[in-house]
């Protein structure tokens, strides 16, 4: 799920730098090239918080154990 959400910020990215070549103004150009880099930028974020494989594979499995405590009647006086 990671890789295609990276994907698709790519994707937006590059539908920006399209607009962009195509806009006449300065200003429209210059903002849609500053979306373009935040789309960049988030792509790159997503593929570095959640490593290849998924969740699972960034945390081990940690299972507890539970120790089983005398009753105050079981303990030696």
């Amino acid at each position: 799920m990671t890789a295609s959400k990276a994907q698709e910020y790519r994707r937006l990215a590059q539908e920006c730098q399209a607009m962009a070549r195509s806009v006449s103004t300065p200003q429209a150009r210059a903002a849609l090239l500053e979306m373009a880099q935040t789309w960049l930028r988030l792509a790159g974020q997503q593929e570095l918080a959640i490593p290849p494989g998924g969740i699972d594979a960034a945390q081990p499995a940690v299972q507890q154990q539970q120790q089983i405590q005398p009753k105050d009647d079981d303990k030696a006086e």
